[in-house]
């Protein structure tokens, strides 16, 4: 069994589990909403936050992207959190380039600032935004037909490229505090993030142009939106 068909079935094996444990949380709470008043939890000033963020729905079921993201959130403020996200992904789209394959492979940070709406307990809306930067790779592998000879293959390889975007972000995340009517501990969430990315500056050359940014995206979108479904894994520190 192939990578790429192993990733696929990881992933659309993780929507599942995600569709369900939403499903049965949000139930759990509207029966909760309705028969208890929810208790009010002390703010967490540090967490660390770990991020399965493969859901990237435009790229979902196309083997090219494989990305793994983590997050550092300390409120400063009753309703306002400084963010620090990093993350790091390998980028092969198919259509880069013809008769060829892409591969950008590197790291990324974002650091922010985010708001919290409280829309119902354990439900919460966050308004934000982002300056994010990336240092990466990229390898191209391109062949050219020739009528009289055999098909002539070269190689060409680009190290320590940068990147700078900002970002506007709309999170609506849920915490997840009971599994099949069995409470769990405060460290899980489900929820979704809308990001609307705006290139600022980036390495690029005439011939072989740059194609993908981890932690961007495609060049040729001056403004990206992406949408990202995601399990979320909170360690609290104090």
């Amino acid at each position: 069994m192939s990578s790429k068909y192993m990733l696929k079935s990881k992933l659309l094996c993780l929507i599942v589990f995600w569709t369900i444990c939403w499903g049965k949380a949000a139930a759990q709470d509207s029966t909760n909403v309705k028969t208890e008043e929810a208790p009010i939890e002390g703010v967490q000033k540090l967490s660390v936050g770990i991020a399965f963020d493969y859901l990237k729905l435009h790229t979902l079921l196309l083997d090219e992207a494989e990305k793994w993201e983590g997050a550092v959130n300390f409120h400063i403020f009753e309703k306002v959190s400084a963010i620090g996200e990093f993350g790091i992904a390998i980028l092969s789209p198919e259509d880069a380039y013809k008769n060829s394959s892409y591969t950008s492979e590197g790291s990324y940070y974002r650091i922010g600032l985010d708001y919290r709406f409280t829309v119902i307990p354990n439900n919460f809306l966050f308004l934000g935004l982002r300056y994010a930067q990336s240092s990466f790779n990229e390898e191209i592998i391109y062949e050219i037909g020739n009528p009289l000879f055999e098909n002539e293959i070269g190689q060409l390889s680009r190290n320590n490229l940068n990147a700078t975007w900002y970002e506007f972000v709309l999170t609506s995340e849920k915490k997840v505090r009971k599994i099949r009517n069995l409470d769990i501990p405060n460290i899980l969430s489900l929820g979704f993030k809308f990001r609307l990315k705006a290139l600022q500056e980036y390495n690029n050359f005439t011939d072989f142009e740059v194609k993908n940014i981890p932690g961007y995206g495609r060049t040729n979108i001056s403004l990206n939106p992406e949408f990202n479904l995601y399990i979320k894994f909170r360690i609290p520190v104090f």
